[in-house]
Order: structure tokens, then sequence, then C-alpha cells
């Protein structure tokens, strides 16, 4: 884990002097009781902090109730009132809220779009209640330094709460039935996912994931195939229009619709992990927070593997380090020490070991690295002991341009659709993705 962390602060690294020289069940909303009247702790009264979940679900929400509940128990004076967003809209309505001056007190933020958010400037600098908070010995460097690295004026604006790790998903019988083993490189990907398909009783090698959050994932599967870090080249231009990449993604998309049920072009989180569940693909990549959709759907924790992503030509490894989520307080919060409070409490060793633990997580806490639950999980040793490989390099997405959100949602994910239906070309998706880059990487640069 040492060595792992210390890549990873090392990628961290490398990444800010670039830049200043460079989970998640989409169900609905549900809201646990708002009865509290909001007031000072001070007072006596009980006061009520309002918290908005980026990535309900209805096993999320159950654990968040959990933790709420005990939260309540320890701290009588204050009353959490959850409201759980969908992962697909969550951007969405907080850029709303932000406008309207009417956002919750503590948010959950994802590592997709915590700039973009970070970035208007509604956003309570946690630097100084960090430094006084006895639980921050225990929280992990390398974890606190990516989230400094979200706004250029590197102060601390989102505490995390779960770090993750891309895996390739496999479903152990029908990989069993056919002779195969979990491919170890992208050629032996593309044909696992061809070999696997068998169209006539509805099996499919793989199912793609062409609709809401399409885009974060599909560049990391991106510099995964090339074996680099460097989304930016030394003269601060982007590098995902490489040959390379136009090659990956002409190899990847033409696995649609023949290695991949049809459906997937507006196919988002919900319907892949549906998709693997349930027996339709025998290949699902994602992260290690669905591990536990994958418990339902196969009954039990066995019939499915978690690896890592397939190694470039090159021999390399890309780990996709700057997967986390966590918890940001808004400047409209009139009582910041029963907001700090709730944060610090999802933070600390207790709840930290116990909502990682329930969603299949890393835990930020390094209290948790001892509990017995993370060296049972099989999932959650193939992220460590890939992060321990010497072949393994850290890479981090451009999600500290503040544009980087609304570049993937707004442009980059239509036209994924439209590299699936034949509309457009893998080279005329990533020569546009390039030009928003190398945009949004002056304008940050110029800032």
């Amino acid at each position: 884990m040492k060595k792992s962390l210390a890549v990873l602060m090392a990628a961290i690294m490398a990444a800010s002097t670039a830049a200043c020289g460079s989970a998640e069940p989409d169900t609905g909303s549900e809201a646990v009781s708002s009865a509290a009247n909001d007031s000072g702790t001070e007072s006596g009264e009980k006061v009520t902090v309002t918290f908005w979940d980026e990535n309900a679900g209805d096993e999320r929400t159950e654990y968040y109730q959990q933790i709420i509940a005990d939260f309540e128990a320890e701290n009588p004076d204050i009353h959490i009132e959850y409201l759980g967003l969908s992962s697909s809209d969550a951007l969405s309505k907080y850029q709303t809220a932000i406008a309207a001056g009417e956002t919750p007190d503590v948010g959950g933020l994802n590592n997709s779009w915590a700039a973009t958010v970070i970035g208007q400037g509604h956003c309570v600098p946690l630097d100084d209640l960090f430094a006084s908070w006895e639980g921050a010995e225990n929280m992990e460097e390398g974890y606190m330094d990516i989230c400094h690295s979200y706004n250029k004026d590197g102060k601390l604006y989102m505490m995390p709460t779960s770090s993750n790790f891309i895996c390739l998903w496999t479903n152990d019988a029908m990989f069993e039935e056919a002779g195969l083993e979990a491919p170890a490189t992208w050629d032996e990907f593309f044909a696992a996912a061809e070999a696997l398909t068998d169209k006539d009783n509805g099996q499919y090698g793989y199912t793609i994931r062409g609709g809401a959050g399409s885009a974060a994932v599909l560049i990391d599967f991106i510099y995964s195939y090339m074996g680099t870090n460097e989304v930016f080249d030394e003269n601060g231009k982007a590098t995902i229009n490489s040959d390379e990449a136009v090659e990956f993604l002409e190899k990847y998309f033409a696995l649609y619709g023949k290695s991949t049920p049809e459906s997937d072009i507006t196919a988002s989180y919900k319907e892949i992990s549906a998709n693997f569940d349930s027996g339709v693909s025998a290949m699902f990549t994602h992260n290690l927070g669905s591990y536990g959709s994958h418990v339902t759907g196969f009954g039990g924790t066995e019939g499915f593997t978690a690896h890592p992503l397939p190694t470039a030509d090159n021999g390399t490894y890309v780990n996709y380090g700057g997967a986390l989520t966590g918890l940001c307080m808004f400047d409209t919060c009139e009582n910041q020490e029963a907001a700090w409070k709730w944060i610090t409490y999802m933070c600390d060793h207790k709840a930290n070991s116990y909502w990682n633990e329930s969603i299949g997580q890393m835990p930020t806490n390094k209290a948790c690295y001892e509990d017995e639950w993370m060296q049972g999980m099989q999932h959650i040793q193939c992220a460590i002991e890939t992060m321990e490989q010497d072949n393994c390099i850290t890479y981090t997405s451009p999600a500290y341009l503040p544009e980087w959100g609304s570049i993937t949602t707004t442009y980059i994910e239509p036209a994924i659709q439209s590299v699936m239906s034949g509309d457009m070309t893998a080279r005329e998706l990533l020569d546009m993705w390039a030009d928003y880059l190398n945009e949004a990487y002056a304008n940050y640069m110029a800032d």
C-alpha cells in the first residue's frame, strides 16, 4: 500500500506541476425527514444540516440512513436532512442550486466534476477546520493532495470519503465454459469479447456505456490502452487525439452491436451493470463501487471476479489515481460547526469503514486499512496488488479543469453516441475532444 500511495503522490505532484506550467447506481431521489428547526447549536436547539448525496440508489441510501441514525444518536442536537440525487444529473442540480443561491449545507462531490463545482466559488475552504481536527492525521495524504488540486489556489474544499479503482469484472462461469482466462492485454480483451458472444442465446462478450457518464470512463480506457499518463504534452496540447487513441476507439466501438447489446448506445451505469449481473454480458468495466450490485445479482460473493484493466502494449499498467468522492461545505451554510461535524463523522474511522465496506470501495481513513473486512474482499485486494506492481503508473484525468464537467456531459457524451450510430468517426470525436481540452487548459493557465 505504501508503494502505491507513493506512486500516487508522485503522479499528483507531476499533474500539479504540469497544470501550473498541467459507484454509482442511477436511481431517483429520496428524502429522510426534515422536521428539525434551523438554529445554532449554542442555543441548545436542534440544528438541521441539509445534505445532498450525489449518487443515490437504494443500497447507498440505506447505508446513509444507518450512518445518519448513528450520527444523530451521538449528536442529538443535529439533524441531517438527506436528499438523494441521481448521478446522471447531480452536476446540473448543483449548478442550478448555485445560480439560485439554494445550495445545501453539505454536498457530495464526484471527482469527474468536483473542480467544476468548486471553481464556481461557493464552497467553503476547509483548511483551518482540517488543521484543528484531531482525526486529520489519519487521512491518507495522497488523497488529501488530490483534493487540494481541485482548485488553482491549492486550498482544501473537499474532504474525501472514498477512493476507487477501475475493474474489469468477469463472469466466472462464462469464461470457464469458453475455456478462456481473464484478458491481461487489450488484444486479449477484444478477442474475448468476440469469443464470448452468442447472440442467438442473448449472450454478449461485453457491455459498453454509451449513455450518461460515458466520457468520464472512456478517457480512462484510452490512456490505459496507450500506456501513458500524459494527458497534455510539453507544449500544453492534449494527447487524446493521437493515432494510438484513434486506433483504440475504432476497435472499442467496433464491438458495439456485434459483441455488445444494441441498447448500449443509451446505457448508463444502471443498464450496463444489469447486463452483467443478469448474465447478458460476460465482461463489464466499472469501479469497485459496483461490487454490491454484483453480490445481489449473483446471489452472493461468488461467480464474478474483479481484474485490473488490461496492460498496454508497452507493458505499462495505467492506474486511474484520482477516483475520489467526498464532501464539501457550501457558503450558504449557516452553522458550519454542525456541518463540519457531519463531514468529519463520514471521514472518521467508524463511519468511513462501514461506508466503504458497504459500497465496496477503498477507505480514505488510514485506520481502516487494518480492518478485517479489507483483507477478505477479492476486489479490494485486486486493487492493492495491482497498484503495487512495478509496471504501474498513475494517471489522473484533467478533472481539475473547471470546464471539464460541462465538456464531457454537454459535448463528448452526445458525440460518443454519434460514433456508435455511425454518424461521426473516432477521429472526429477525438479531434473535437482535444480542441475543447486545449481551450479549457489555455483558459486555466491564463486565469
